[in-house]
């Protein structure tokens, strides 16, 4: 694979600054108007999201000597990367748990602060999604798919966090998103971790072999 393009490094820089607003946005929305469970779960995962996209930005950005000197530090940040996307998953299930066998008794948060931060995160991830997306299909290494996985998987728990808002809001119960934040966090993040660790280090051992 050839060193990353200037388009490439460019999508990335366009993508970052939306995904540091959502993580502020979402922190301000979680700590001034509404502590949920589901929404910091969701604000933990764009902590990451923000993470692995500054890290790619810094990588794709950065003048290399040599191809071999960049795959070294892509490999190891791709690591980064999927560590981050399988814990996150991990944490995402415990706070779904907690909150399901956790939450008996406990006043649930106003529904509205909720909705409006999970419009403007599945916005928000979704147009990071449609720019990164938008990088030559010949550019999409497995360093840029896990940074796929990861907005879009953010943009599904923004959908989780709308589902909380509104059965808090109607039923004044939330059951509906910890089951969602559940099987996204235990089985889905997780999965997607190991598949993308998986297929580097496929694509390394094929590479090393083609030296031969």
């Amino acid at each position: 694979m050839a060193l990353p393009s200037r388009a490439k490094a460019a999508q990335y820089r366009n993508a970052l600054p939306i995904g540091v607003f959502l993580f502020l946005f979402q922190l301000i929305i979680l700590f001034g108007f509404a502590f949920s469970r589901v929404l910091s779960a969701d604000t933990v995962h764009a902590f990451l999201d923000v993470l692995t996209l500054a890290g790619t930005t810094f990588l794709f950005g950065r003048m290399w000597r040599t191809e071999a000197q960049f795959k070294h530090y892509e490999r190891g940040w791709l690591l980064v990367g999927v560590w981050s996307l399988g814990l996150g998953g991990v944490i995402i299930g415990c706070e779904a748990a907690v909150h399901m066998y956790g939450s008996t008794g406990v006043i649930p948060p106003p529904a509205l602060p909720l909705l409006l931060a999970a419009l403007v995160g599945a916005i928000g991830n979704w147009r990071m999604h449609h720019i990164l997306e938008a990088v030559d299909d010949a550019e999409h290494d497995h360093l840029h798919k896990n940074n796929l996985d990861h907005v879009f998987w953010d943009m599904i728990l923004s959908g989780a966090v709308f589902v909380s808002g509104c059965s808090m809001w109607i039923f004044q119960t939330s059951a509906i998103d910890s089951i969602i934040a559940l099987l996204v966090g235990f089985l889905i993040l997780p999965y997607l971790a190991f598949k993308r660790w998986k297929e580097n280090g496929n694509e390394h051992h094929t590479c090393n072999h083609s030296h031969h």
